[in-house]
Formats: structure tokens, C-alpha cells, sequence
């Protein structure tokens, strides 16, 4: 927003305040002067501010909320800026409108006027849209800029004549429906839709409610009627239909951040005055429905919590607190009414156009801090209380955290909002391309990876612990998850003599259980049907569930073709992702005090291989399951150590290489006494499990 210095001298008791001071003041107190431009206007010398706010206060953007802030920052008083309309202006007929007629619009004011003359603008009315960074253009387009950057408030001024004549002047307002869906509005054809808020005078679309009038009824030099209107819209309404529009203008920046009802009717009042005074005219008709503020906004103030929460001002090398008698004089400046007063609090009675951005304790404080000056008051670092001790979550997760960096891969951390559709998506978000909340953290593993090769890197074998939300009997549930992502630049090989390989299923496997290992957990390894959203992403014949204490915990698999083709990647990627809060559950996990100290054996052990064929669908687990029931004292571990298909082994066949290692605790065993071991057993294999032993 551009501010005319002359003209904010004019409304605020500054004329003899330091140009620097002031912008400092400003800057501090949240309203940051982003440039300082001097211009010439009739002959003198004007700064123009270029000012900045925040969201939440509405109501500086105008020169008048403005003129207030300064007033408070500067402790100077506000003049007397705008008398009140005589009786010379009121209408000859004043017509109620109904709840009815405007839809979400709880503040109108409209007026048809006639017999205006439109003459060239006033000398100063010019220089004000001039200091402010506004074109003249003509009188009544003129007259409405300038309201609008005195007050803040919008004002519609149109054609009265080229509105379809009717018996009676109806006006309404309402979503768009109906054939005619164009409109011209800051010089664009725009099309409408049913999620359009619209004002209608006599059937016609004058206006997009919030955001513009319709530009085909502009008045011109040869207007002589007018129809003139003031209103607040809905701040959601008209927020979506300029998202809708892809437009935004001057009105519906200050119409989606609140509109204070005193300006709207001040700023109507004065439109009707400069337009009978400098363009003439009779007011044939006017309309009206205001909304009455029958709350009063009253909020206790506690000076001990003032002083708690603000601490100490370091003053002339003395150390105290902000006294009653200067809290006081503060809230006076805010013009904050107060009501009651002791030695232990103040109720305060909140202004009307301050409604939107103070209404607790807390935001009064935080204005007495503004005001006075954060600087002022002394920086120290609150001592602590008492230790806070981490809980067992958190002590999980961070446990988790180190030993996936330890195992090499790297942290990822991405935005809960995402591209793809979701289950749950926000109802007004920030940015329409991220509206939906994830479902699962792959997607943002393999969007980085795609940013990485766009980049010319290679992949990152990462990992994210993050929330995920899922819908569960229309209720939104929450989770923390764990998404690993590997294949990219694990250095994978079998002996240090040989080149790294891409890496493989039961590599890829092995980390994640080495994992497991690491987090004293028992997980199965299952094929089961996947039926989540994130099947889309995974390759279901090269997929596993994974199971922990007989609940489903997550998936492991190979990503799909089609990710693959748009990576552009030859070598294979992997992918997992399971639920940390089912894992974290310290139920059934191993308890140490229940392990006895056994001396290990002393004597070697001895080694056999064995290639068993067996479908190739059974799961290697499975079989070692089966082998277990085959019990011998001696046998100390079964491992799988290859896997191999051929034509030849037959349909649906594949063999696996088990390694058994034998050792006893009584004795050295012998190479006939393994021999014996292992031939029973093969028999058993061919038995009693009915599998074929490959020699």
C-alpha cells in the first residue's frame, strides 16, 4: 500500500516527526516500510511510503486505520478529518432490504442518483490518487479511489442508465445460474460459474460481489445517472470466487481480510456528499440492511501477567516493569476503552475495527509490547523449571533415526500436503496444487528421486519418518511411519576385489532386516494381497507383507515398470514403508533378564550344503519351518545361501541352496558322524516333505 506522507499528516498530529523515525516505528511495530519515494505533486515535495502488513490487520489498509497506528506509535492525537453528511442528503425514498435479497452480504448501502453533471476532478483530489499511485480517470471513478483509500472500503459507482429500466429498482445478490456467463471485469472477459457471487440490479450483473463491477456499465462523460453501492461480503465467498476468477483486485484484497462496519458506513456517507458536491444531482432512491453488533468485545488484563509475560525494561541503567499508569496511557492511544481499573487488572472494551485480530488476553499484551517498543524491553533466556525427560516414543524414534543412518542412508524430510488425490483434502488451502494430506510417504521418497536425476545426481537411498492420515469409519486417523527407499548408492558387492552391482531382492531384504535386528524386532515375512492406495506404486508379484506380533505392519517391494520408465532407471529400486506406532508396541519383545549366560562350545563346526527343488511358490521361511520339526541337538543354524530356475528343473520348479552348520558341546564331531546327519535328514526332506533333492 502507498502512503502519502502529506496526506497521513493531515489526519495525524506529526508535522514535526522525522521522516527515519517514522519508518523505523513502523517497521518495528509489524507494518514494514519496504521503499521511500519522493515525488512533486502541485508544486511540493511528497514521500510516499510503500507499506506492507500483515494479514490479520484489516484495518490499516486505509489511510484513516493508518493514520490511527501512527498516532498510537507516535503518542500524537488524530484531527478532525470528515464532517458528517447534512440533512440535504437524504433521500427521498429509503427502501429495507430483506435477508432474502443478499445472500451472505450482511452490510448494504445503495443509492440512484440523478441529474449529476460529470465535471474534470478537484486539483486535490488528483493529487491524492497521484501520491497514492492511482490514475485520474474521471470524477465518479476518481471519487470511488479515493474513498477507498481513505476508508478501506470498496464503492461501486456504475451507468444507472444502462441497467434495463423496470417499474421498481430490485437488487440482489446470488450465485450465478443462467445462460449468460460472461462478464468484463478489469478489462477481461471472465467466465462465470455457479461458485460465483454476484449483484444484480433490475436482472443485470453489475458486479462481482467483493471484487469489481462490471466494466459494461462504466459511466462516461454523458452519464447522468448513477447507482452507487457499498457492501461486505462474506470473506470466504469472495476469496473463492477470486481463486475461482484467477483475479484479484484492489476491493477483494480488503474484502477477504475483513471490513470494518464503521468505515463501510462512513465511507458511504461521504461517497454521496463528494458525488452531490462536485457532480451534482438528486438522490432518487436509496437501499439499505445493516447488521446490528449487539456484542461488546470486553477482555480482563492482568498487570502481573503483562509483567510475567514481557519482563523487565532496561531503563537509564535501572531494571523495572511497565507500570498501570503507562499500560494505560497505551491502551488510550489503541483507543481502547477502559472500563474498570485496580491495582491488579483493567477491563478493556475492544473497538469495533479491532475485533478481527484482538480478542484475548494474550493479543492486548502483545499490542501494550508493540506499542511501547519490543527493543525496550530486556532479553534474557527463561530459566528452566525442571528437566523434561523424553518419552518412550520419542526415545523410539530417535533410536530408529540413528540406526538407519548408520546403515548409510540419508534422512528426507517432505511437506504433508501433496499433488495426488487423498482421502482427506483441506477445504482452503494455501496452494491448490498441495491440498490433499498424504496417505503414505513413498510418493515424496520417489518425487525426489525424479528431482534428483532431473538435476543429472543419482538416486538417494533414504528415508522419511513422518505422519500419514488415513481415513478409518469416517474418522481421520494419524500415524507415524517409517519409508525407506533403496538402490541408488549403497556400495553393493560381493567381495572388495569385485565392482559394486546394483542392488538385489535379498540385498535390499537383508538391510531391512538388519534393521529389524538393530530394533530387537521379530517381523514374518508374507504374501498377502495388497489393497491400499499404494499398490499404484509397487509391483505386486515382487512385493511382501510384513508382520509383527500377528498385525500387518507395512509393505516391502520393488517398485513397478511404469515408475521406472519415468525415472528412467535401469537398475532396480526397492521400497518399504511400515507403521512405527504398531512397531513401537514393547509387547512380546525380548526380555533380556530372562536369558541365562551359557558357556558357548569350544569345539569346530562343520559345514554342509544341500539343493533342495521345491515350487516356486513356497516361501523359504516356510521350508525352515518344516525343516525345524526334523530336531537335532547338533544342528546349529539353517541358512539359505543361493537360489537358482531352469527349463530343466521343471514347471514352476526352482531350487535353493540351504547351508547347514553342525557343532556339538560334548565333543569334536567327525566327517562320517555329519555324513550320517545329513543323509537322514535328506531322506526326511524326500519323505516326509515329498521334495526332490538336486545333486
Amino acid at each position: 500500500m502507498k502512503v502519502s506522507l502529506n496526506w497521513l499528516k493531515e489526519l495525524a498530529n506529526i508535522q514535526t516527526i522525522d521522516l527515519d523515525n517514522l519508518t523505523n516505528q513502523l517497521t518495528q511495530a509489524g507494518f514494514e516500510v519496504e521503499a521511500i519515494e519522493s515525488i512533486t505533486v502541485d508544486n511540493q515535495i511528497d514521500h510516499v511510503l510503500d507499506i506492507s502488513s500483515t494479514a490479520n490487520r484489516s484495518d490499516v489498509l486505509s489511510m484513516i486505520g493508518l493514520s490511527r497506528e501512527v498516532s498510537a506509535l507516535t503518542g500524537s492525537s488524530m484531527l478532525q478529518t470528515i464532517n458528517q453528511p447534512s440533512n440535504k442528503y437524504s433521500s427521498r425514498r429509503h427502501n429495507i432490504l430483506t435477508d432474502n435479497s443478499l445472500m451472505h452480504c450482511n452490510n448494504y448501502f445503495s443509492a440512484v442518483i440523478d441529474e449529476i453533471k460529470i465535471t474534470d476532478s478537484p486539483i486535490w483530489l488528483k493529487n491524492r490518487l497521484q501520491s497514492s499511485g492511482f490514475t485520474n480517470k474521471n470524477l465518479l471513478v476518481d471519487i470511488s479511489n479515493y474513498i477507498m483509500l481513505k476508508w478501506g472500503q470498496p464503492i461501486n459507482i456504475i451507468d444507472f442508465n444502462k441497467i434495463t429500466p423496470e417499474d421498481t429498482v430490485t437488487i440482489q445478490s446470488d450465485f450465478h445460474v443462467g445462460k449468460n456467463t460472461k462478464i468484463k471485469l478489469n478489462n477481461e472477459n471472465l467466465e462465470l460459474n455457479k461458485n460465483i457471487l454476484v449483484t444484480r440490479v433490475n436482472t443485470n450483473v453489475i458486479s462481482v460481489a467483493g471484487i469489481g463491477s462490471n466494466n459494461n456499465f462504466d459511466t462516461n462523460p454523458d452519464t447522468t445517472s448513477i447507482f452507487v453501492e457499498s457492501a461486505i461480503f462474506k470473506q470466504s465467498v469472495v476469496r473463492q470466487s477470486s481463486r475461482d476468477l484467477n483475479i484479484r483486485t484492489e476491493s477483494s484484497v480488503r474484502q477477504e481480510r475483513g471490513l470494518n462496519t464503521d468505515n463501510w458506513e462512513n465511507a458511504y456517507l461521504e461517497t454521496i456528499s463528494l458525488v452531490i458536491d462536485l457532480a451534482g444531482g438528486n438522490i432518487r432512491e436509496t437501499f439499505s440492511t445493516k447488521k446490528t453488533m449487539s456484542d461488546i468485545l470486553n477482555i480482563d488484563l492482568s498487570i502481573q501477567k503483562v509483567q510475567d509475560i514481557l519482563g523487565p525494561i532496561s531503563n537509564n541503567s535501572q531494571v523495572r516493569f511497565l507500570c498501570l499508569q503507562e499500560i494505560q496511557d497505551i491502551l488510550h492511544s489503541l483507543n481502547f476503552t477502559i472500563i474498570h481499573k485496580n491495582q491488579e487488572s483493567i477491563k478493556i472494551c475492544v473497538p469495533n475495527y479491532r475485533r478481527q485480530d484482538v480478542f484475548r488476553e494474550v493479543d492486548i499484551i502483545e499490542e501494550i509490547a508493540r506499542i511501547y517498543g519490543y527493543h525496550k524491553f530486556k532479553s534474557s533466556v527463561p530459566s528452566i523449571q525442571f528437566n523434561r525427560k523424553l518419552s518412550q516414543k520419542r526415545k523410539f524414534i530417535d533410536k530408529s533415526r540413528n540406526i538407519l543412518r548408520n546403515l548409510g542412508l540419508t534422512e528426507l524430510v517432505h511437506y504433508s500436503l501433496v499433488k495426488s488425490l487423498g482421502d482427506i483434502s483441506l477445504n482452503n488451502p494455501l496452494i491448490q496444487d498441495y491440498s490433499n494430506l498424504r496417505y503414505s510417504l513413498l510418493e515424496g521418497l520417489i518425487e525426489s528421486n525424479l528431482y534428483n536425476l532431473k538435476q543429472s545426481n543419482q538416486t538417494i537411498d533414504s528415508f522419511e519418518i513422518g505422519t500419514v492420515f488415513n481415513t478409518v469409519q469416517n474418522r481421520i486417523v494419524e500415524t507415524n511411519n517409517l519409508a525407506m527407499i533403496l538402490g541408488g548408492n549403497l556400495d553393493i558387492r560381493s567381495t572388495w576385489s569385485q565392482p559394486a552391482h546394483s542392488l538385489n531382492w535379498y540385498e535390499a531384504k537383508g538391510i531391512v532386516e538388519n534393521f529389524f535386528q538393530k530394533m530387537n524386532r521379530q517381523i514374518e515375512w508374507t504374501k498377502q494381497e495388497i489393497i491400499d492406495s499404494r499398490v499404484n506404486l509397487i509391483q505386486k508379484n515382487r512385493s511382501a507383507t510384513l508382520i509383527y506380533n500377528n498385525t500387518n505392519i507395512g509393505i516391502f517391494s520393488e517398485i513397478n515398470q511404469a515408475i521406472y520408465s519415468k525415472l528412467g532407471l535401469n537398475t532396480k529400486l526397492f521400497v518399504l514403508e511400515i507403521n512405527l506406532n504398531i512397531l513401537e508396541d514393547s509387547h512380546n519383545q525380548f526380555n533380556y533378564l530372562n536369558y541365562q549366560i551359557q558357556p558357548y562350545s569350544k569345539y569346530p563346526s562343520i559345514i554342509r550344503d544341500l539343493s533342495v527343488i521345491i515350487p516356486k511358490n513356497m516361501e523359504v521361511n516356510y521350508l525352515l519351518k518344516l525343516l525345524d520339526q526334523f530336531n537335532d541337538k547338533d544342528l546349529e543354524s539353517t541358512r539359505l545361501f543361493d537360489q537358482y530356475t531352469n527349463k530343466s528343473l521343471g514347471k514352476q520348479k526352482k531350487s535353493i541352496g540351504l547351508r547347514f552348520t553342525y557343532r556339538s558341546d560334548q565333543k569334536t564331531l567327525t566327517n562320517s558322524e555329519i555324513d550320517d546327519k545329513q543323509n537322514e535328514l535328506q531322506e526326511k526332506i524326500m519323505q516326509h516333505l515329498n521334495l526332490e533333492i538336486r545333486q
